[in-house]
């Protein structure tokens, strides 16, 4: 943790600010405890992440840190399709925009896409994650001297709100507010700390043509969840190895073809199909370990937008299965 990361952080409980305790005057902090100035409770930083996760978190909060904190310590490469992809959900964010912002990266899992983030320029970049998954993520940006991991729930974010002089000039969500107890929630928890003049960016499940997942997966999903996700990782690998041989002997050379616009999920399906196994595994393992998932409609997601007085809104479709939302907070 950078020592000037402590003038935006607050107890996630009390919403005060901290003390840092520690015996180390080095500019990154390893190993320390911050001490709400409020509540007088103690937080620890361990292997230089701040540990700020409220202890009273829902339960299907827990369930779903618990099951992808092991998802993303066990599935950690960094394949190089990654930056395509997060290009394609930030659209149409692109590189040149991150220059010398401000970023929070929302639900960062390993770490993927804070690390082009930062790569992109960005003055500094936060990311935050609910579960183990912090470990991944601090060695895969250990490289990048612009990068602080902060343990802790989006719903409560243990960060100043813009509006007490904090926030950030772009934040954003990908693929995880759809886990979350209550999705809108979760946006209006973001939308606090994006700066006036700044952007917040999204990705969440769609629920138009997705029937399929909906009807055919959600009911899986419910048995696959409780089962222990070391056992569940080998259930998931013929899962995957079907997917992968459907995506790359069906719908790769169909695509584009009129054969191939009436499959479902074509878009998505031909997209995958140049994926390595090892990726289709990991989203096969993704569908089946997530306790939970919304499905958000595109009128939802306008409404989401709406009401929030953004400008320069812009919601897409992706792949026909999911959606993108961006807009800027009026300056």
């Amino acid at each position: 943790m950078k020592r000037a990361l402590l003038e935006d952080l607050i107890c996630p409980i009390s919403l005060d600010p901290f003390v840092l305790e520690d015996h180390d005057a080095a500019d990154d902090v390893e190993t320390a405890e911050l001490v709400c100035a409020g509540c007088d409770r103690r937080w620890p930083v361990r292997a230089g992440i701040p540990r700020l996760v409220p202890p009273d978190l829902e339960e299907q909060q827990r369930k779903t840190a618990s099951a992808f904190g092991w998802q993303w310590q066990h599935f950690v490469a960094m394949h190089p399709e990654f930056e395509a992809q997060f290009l394609d959900w930030v659209h149409p964010i692109r590189p040149e925009f991150f220059r010398e912002k401000r970023v929070l990266d929302a639900g960062c899992g390993i770490g993927r896409h804070a690390y082009y983030a930062a790569s992109y320029g960005a003055r500094e970049v936060v990311a935050l994650d609910l579960s183990g998954a912090v470990e991944t993520a601090r060695r895969n940006l250990k490289p990048f001297d612009n990068v602080d991991v902060v343990q802790g729930d989006l719903l409560r974010l243990p960060f100043r709100t813009a509006a007490q002089g904090g926030g950030f000039d772009l934040v954003y969500s990908i693929g995880v507010l759809h886990h979350l107890p209550d999705p809108y929630e979760g946006f209006r928890a973001l939308l606090e700390h994006v700066r006036p003049g700044g952007t917040i960016a999204i990705w969440v499940y769609g629920y138009e043509n997705n029937g399929f997942v909906r009807n055919v997966v959600e009911p899986v999903r419910r048995l696959s969840t409780k089962i222990p996700p070391s056992m569940l990782r080998g259930v998931a690998w013929p899962l995957a190895l079907g997917f992968h041989a459907v995506a790359k002997g069906i719908y790769r050379p169909l695509h584009g073809t009129a054969a191939g616009r009436v499959l479902p999920l074509d878009d998505y399906m031909a997209s995958v199909a140049d994926f390595s196994f090892h990726q289709n595994h990991t989203i096969v393992f993704d569908q089946l370990v997530a306790p939970t998932a919304a499905y958000i409609k595109g009128s939802e997601l306008e409404r989401w937008f709406g009401e929030s007085g953004l400008e320069e809104v812009q919601i897409t479709h992706r792949h026909e299965n999911s959606w993108r939302g961006r807009g800027r907070i009026p300056a």
